[in-house]
């Protein structure tokens, strides 16, 4: 890049986080049930930003990150899952990347590919527990029990107290012992157990059902 070409490089990038800083979901966290106008019209912008990025830096896998969060937000799971894997291909080293790439790749029903990036995702970090517990739960979605099992164990033996950890595992435990198949996305899995502790008439609230970390 030229001296002009880095200046113009780093102010869009500046610009788009100043927009996004307060909008995106972090972590993976919850699925939003709507975006404000005004919050779409500074995601859309945003989106104009970090695309000028990458027209200067095609390899600035930060802006490609950026831009699979932004269309996570606004509920493009498609869009944001192939920004994250483009991301992947540019920087597999980032752990952040593979749980992103896994989490929508899950959102989508993508059951082998969840399982590849949640896999690629804890090999770059071993000691993220919640990476683990990702791993489980795309391993429960693809529909792997015994491999899910040996994940969430080692999860839920490293930290007995994390809530996600735990009701993977009794999602996990649930399965296996009934024979079913399980829903192969996380909404699917969401609405699931949701109708199955009602039925034991036990409420819980969405609070209480993993988020993905």
């Amino acid at each position: 890049m030229t001296p002009k070409q880095a200046e113009e490089h780093n102010r869009a990038f500046a610009a788009a986080w100043q927009l996004v800083e307060q909008e995106l979901l972090v972590h993976g966290l919850g699925h939003p049930v709507s975006v404000e106008r005004a919050v779409q019209l500074k995601l859309e912008r945003a989106l104009e930003l970090f695309a000028r990025v990458l027209e200067i830096n095609p390899a600035n896998w930060s802006a490609m990150w950026f831009l699979g969060k932004i269309y996570q937000r606004l509920g493009d799971y498609s869009t944001a899952f192939m920004w994250f894997c483009r991301a992947y291909r540019v920087s597999s080293s980032q752990p952040d990347v593979a749980r992103e790439a896994s989490i929508c790749a899950m959102d989508l029903g993508l059951s082998e590919d969840a399982v590849s990036y949640a896999r690629a995702a804890v090999q770059g970090k071993p000691s993220d527990n919640g990476l683990v517990a990702n791993l489980a739960l795309a391993l429960l979605l693809a529909c792997r029990l015994s491999e899910a099992r040996t994940a969430i164990d080692k999860a839920t033996l490293v930290d007995p107290s994390d809530a996600v950890s735990q009701t993977v595992k009794q999602m996990i435990e649930h399965f296996v012992a009934s024979h079913e198949r399980p829903p192969n996305t996380t909404s699917a899995l969401k609405n699931y157990w949701k109708k199955h502790m009602c039925a034991k008439g036990r409420r819980r609230g969405e609070e209480d059902i993993p988020l993905l970390g």
